[in-house]
C-alpha cells in the first residue's frame, strides 16, 4: 500500500508540476507580449494583465501540490529541523493543519466559484469561474496529496527523481 501511494503521489506531483510549468511559460509569454506591445508598438493589451494574474493563481495552487509531495514548503522544514527527534510527529501535525486549512478552503471556495460562474472579467472577458475554480481544485488536489503523503510516510521517492544520485 505504501509503495502504491508513493507512486500515485509521484504521478500527481508530476502532472501538477507539468501543468504549472506550462502555465509559467504562458504567463511569461503574456508578460513579454504586454511589455513588447507597450514599448515597441506604443500600445498595451489590457487583457494580458488579467490573464497573467489568473494564470499565476492556478500556477500557485498546482505548484503547491508538488511542494507537498517533495516536502519543499519552507515552514515545514524549519519547524521539523527545530523539533529534532520529534520531527516526524511535527511533520504529521503540520500536514494535519494543512489538511484542515485545505478542507476549509475547499468548503468556502466552491460556492464562491459557482456564485461567480456568470460573471466575466472586465478586460479579458474570461468567465470568472475559471480563476475561482483554482482554489477548490487546488485545495482538493492538495488534500489528496496530503493523504497520499500520510500513507507513504511523508517522504518523497527520490530513487527515480532527476538528478538524484547522479555522479
Amino acid at each position: 500500500m505504501t509503495h502504491f501511494a508513493r507512486r500515485i503521489a509521484r504521478l500527481l506531483a508530476r502532472i501538477t508540476e507539468t501543468l504549472a510549468c506550462l502555465l509559467l511559460i504562458v504567463v511569461t509569454a503574456l508578460n513579454l507580449t504586454q511589455v513588447g506591445g507597450r514599448y515597441l508598438f506604443n500600445t498595451g493589451f489590457t487583457w494580458t494583465e488579467e490573464a497573467m494574474r489568473y494564470g499565476m493563481i492556478w500556477l500557485m495552487m498546482l505548484g503547491s501540490v508538488a511542494c507537498i509531495y517533495r516536502a519543499e514548503h519552507m515552514g515545514i522544514d524549519a519547524l521539523e529541523n527545530m523539533a529534532g527527534k520529534y520531527g516526524p510527529q511535527v511533520k504529521s501535525a503540520l500536514y494535519t493543519i494543512a489538511a484542515i486549512f485545505c478542507v476549509f478552503l475547499l468548503i468556502y471556495s466552491w460556492p464562491l466559484a459557482l456564485r461567480n460562474a456568470n460573471q466575466l472579467a472586465p478586460a479579458s472577458q474570461i468567465p470568472m469561474i475559471y480563476p475561482y475554480l483554482a482554489l477548490p481544485v487546488g485545495s482538493a488536489l492538495m488534500l489528496v496529496q496530503i493523504a497520499l503523503s500520510w500513507v507513504a510516510g511523508f517522504e518523497p521517492d527520490h530513487d527515480d527523481d532527476e538528478g538524484v544520485g547522479a555522479a
